[in-house]
């Protein structure tokens, strides 16, 4: 389903995309590949014949550029959008940079990406748009993290409303329920044993079946740690 379909994939030089640009190029997609800093993912995409974008989503005049980058390559046909970011501390402790900060990488950076590509997919009644909430926002509760529980749970509600606004476009939240295993969660957690976190080529995977789906949809996705 997805062989030659045009597939955008944000925050591309992040441990999240590490895993999903190769995981969408063995299914076959003609992958575009974005993120503020141009080495960050220059390799990865060289590996997979990626075209690439610098933008930084927190602008929306960057979003509407990268759309319009794509779409003049082809039609875009999916968007895996990796952008964000964590914070965790006491609310009481935090301060109003916090708070922005939170906001436009997790939920600013979602909204500029929609409001750029969803004209070009509801005109063909045709796409897929992913992006990653947080286990907190699937359980509506984040001690000692209430700012990145905010912005997720915004982001996982946006994300649920248009599903039933745009025609023909599907959506997918992903929440991994658990600590991702990527180089900077060991560096920051070295006496925590990563055999009990989820593997980011799990989720690569499941994202590329929600996105190939015939006769039904994802919506939401909760990916859990091992046992």
């Amino acid at each position: 389903m997805l062989k030659g379909k045009a597939v955008l994939i944000t925050g591309a030089g992040g441990a999240l995309a590490r895993a999903l640009t190769p995981a969408f190029h063995r299914a076959g997609a003609r992958l575009f590949l974005s993120d503020p800093r141009p080495e960050r993912m220059a390799e990865r995409a060289e590996a997979v014949g990626a075209k690439t974008f610098v933008a930084d989503l927190t602008r929306l005049e960057e979003a509407l550029a990268l759309a319009r980058f794509v779409e003049g390559e082809a039609p875009l046909y999916g968007v895996v959008h990796t952008v964000g970011g964590f914070a965790a501390g006491r609310f009481l402790d935090s301060d109003p940079g916090l708070y922005d900060w939170m906001l436009d990488l997790n939920l600013r950076t979602t909204y500029n990406l929609l409001k750029a590509v969803l004209p070009y997919m509801e005109a063909r009644q045709e796409g897929f748009f992913a992006a990653f909430a947080a286990g907190p926002a699937w359980t509506g509760t984040g001690p000692g993290r209430a700012l990145y529980t905010m912005a997720k749970t915004a982001l996982a509600s946006l994300l649920k409303s248009l599903q039933g606004e745009v025609e023909g476009v599907r959506f997918l939240v992903v929440y991994p329920m658990g600590t991702l295993d990527t180089e900077a969660n060991r560096r920051a957690m070295p006496e925590a044993d990563p055999s009990r976190w989820i593997a980011p080529e799990l989720v690569a995977e499941m994202v590329v079946q929600a996105a190939e789906a015939k006769g039904g949809r994802l919506l939401e996705l909760p990916i859990y740690p091992p046992l």
